[in-house]
């Protein structure tokens, strides 16, 4: 495709980030943020011009933050309602690490009841509300039901994606539960949550019970939506403005906004932005690495192998979270034994470095998409001290791998190949790491899902910019920061 023609897509793909981008900020017209930080938690308030006196708390789900039910958060608020975000230990901003068993109640659950349960009171003194409601997505679906058993002012209780077992016919009070369409299982939970409370083959869409005396009970699919696309579905705020409008006899006038269409659009004009005026650069000559496929395939099964099982018994403690040390020493160490696969002469390698192209990489995806991923989605810009010094050390791990895989990259035959391979292997590694150790090491999981992310979103545009300008390591230690920095903002921050 012929330079201009790139420039001229790439041009239009920009201008469609900055009407996407107006659309957003528009949403928000009339509506007063205040961000507070009470007794170590990082609180987002949204005020209407005009409030109804009716306050509700909205909590995350598992490895998310406040930033993910932001649409839902400024509907309704447009709506009249004062909205109260917060992040949980351990997600988001709070620098505070959650502890405990994550498969007992009296674990990693009470802790976030319990400050579910501060955040309530503290603003319950503040604006004396009307009313209370809870509204929680996925892990906070279950706390936020828990807690207002504990409780007596709680007026309803939306869970999205839920799935608990503590619903009973009476409490919590007035209940509607939303699930995705794509959901199946959590559909199913939520059939057979209306059947132990007493109701014979239950139905979506379907009052069940009174809110006079507490025991309304509705559930609602929502189509074409899956764990997360429900946060950011027009049809989910309808349904929640149905509901309030039943429960209070109001008309909150709900006006569901397309926040969801323009974040999914900024996202996919900036990959495409910057693709297509990567496309445009002139391709630069190269000289390529004589790697041999067989020993390839064998240094990188017996890192597979090896590494999970020696860091089973050993490994150095960079820091005190287990995920992220595990991390660290994973990377490191699988990393070493797979450079027993290349050539030893990596002159060309270093020669070809390039600051700009360095930089250039940092500030796309750090500044551009970070600060879109931090406003709409999760948080991603590291605002602490511990989560800078976590980036870091993170570093260690990142560094060495990035390069490897860049290395493959620019390998004579099979690059591609090889670089899906050592990708494909470096996760079925840490898939054994988490079987061997469970408990610690869960959250390696996630962990593994932000790594398929980045290679999907920020990987593919790194190796097209590495294609045309050869600049493996500049590329490679900007994957590396990438993915640290992603690592250190987005995995939470766990103590057993």
């Amino acid at each position: 495709m012929p330079r201009q023609i790139n420039l001229l897509l790439s041009v239009i793909f920009f201008s469609l980030i900055i009407i996407s981008g107006s659309k957003l900020f528009k949403a928000e017209n009339g509506i007063i943020t205040i961000e507070r930080n009470i007794e170590g938690t990082p609180i987002k308030i949204m005020k209407p011009e005009q409030s109804n006196g009716i306050l509700v708390f909205i909590a995350h789900g598992f490895a998310g933050s406040s930033n993910f039910m932001r649409p839902i958060a400024v509907s309704l608020t447009q709506a009249g309602f004062t909205t109260v975000r917060f992040d949980f230990l351990g997600h988001g901003e709070n620098t505070l690490p959650y502890s405990g068993s994550i498969t007992q109640i009296s674990g990693a659950t009470k802790s976030f009841i319990n400050q579910t349960n501060s955040v309530i009171d503290y603003y319950k003194n503040i604006y004396h509300p009307s009313s209370i409601i809870l509204l929680g997505h996925s892990m906070a679906s279950d706390i936020i039901f828990r807690t207002a058993l504990t409780r007596s002012d709680i007026t309803s209780v939306i869970g999205i994606s839920t799935y608990t077992d503590v619903i009973t016919s009476q409490k919590p009070t007035n209940i509607l539960i939303l699930n995705g369409e794509w959901e199946p299982t959590l559909k199913l939970k939520a059939y057979d949550i209306l059947t132990k409370i007493g109701i014979a083959k239950p139905k979506e869409n379907i009052l069940y019970g009174s809110f006079d005396d507490g025991s309304a009970r509705k559930i609602i699919s929502i189509k074409n939506a899956d764990h997360i696309g429900i946060l950011f579905s027009k049809r989910t705020q309808e349904a929640i403005g149905e509901w309030m409008n039943e429960a209070f006899e109001i008309d909150p006038t709900i006006e569901a906004n397309q926040m969801g269409i323009w974040i999914a659009i900024i996202f996919i004009s900036m990959f495409f932005c910057f693709f297509f005026y990567i496309s445009s650069l002139p391709e630069k000559l190269n000289q390529h690495f004589d790697i041999s496929f067989k020993k390839f395939i064998f240094v990188n099964f017996c890192s597979l192998i090896f590494t999970p099982v020696i860091l089973n018994f050993l490994k150095f403690d960079f820091v005190i979270f287990p995920a992220h040390n595990h991390l660290i020493n994973h990377l490191f160490l699988y990393t070493c034994i797979c450079f027993f696969c290349i050539p030893t002469n990596l002159k060309t390698l270093f020669a070809n470095r390039s600051i700009p192209v360095f930089l250039a990489l940092i500030l796309v995806y750090g500044i551009f998409f970070g600060t879109a991923l931090n406003s709409y989605v999760s948080t991603f810009i590291p605002m602490s001290g511990q989560r800078l010094s976590l980036l870091m050390i993170l570093l260690i791990g990142t560094i060495p791998y990035m390069i490897y895989l860049q290395v493959l990259f620019n390998a004579k035959t099979h690059n591609w190949l090889m670089v899906v391979i050592a990708k494909i292997q470096l996760l079925c590694s840490l898939v054994i790491s988490i079987a061997l150790n469970f408990e610690e090491l869960f959250l390696i999981g996630y962990a593994i899902l932000l790594f398929l992310l980045f290679s999907i979103f920020f990987g593919s545009l790194s190796n097209k910019l590495s294609k045309k300008v050869h600049s493996q390591i500049s590329v490679g230690f900007a994957n590396a920061v990438m993915l640290a920095w992603a690592y250190s903002t987005a995995l939470p921050l766990y103590i057993p």
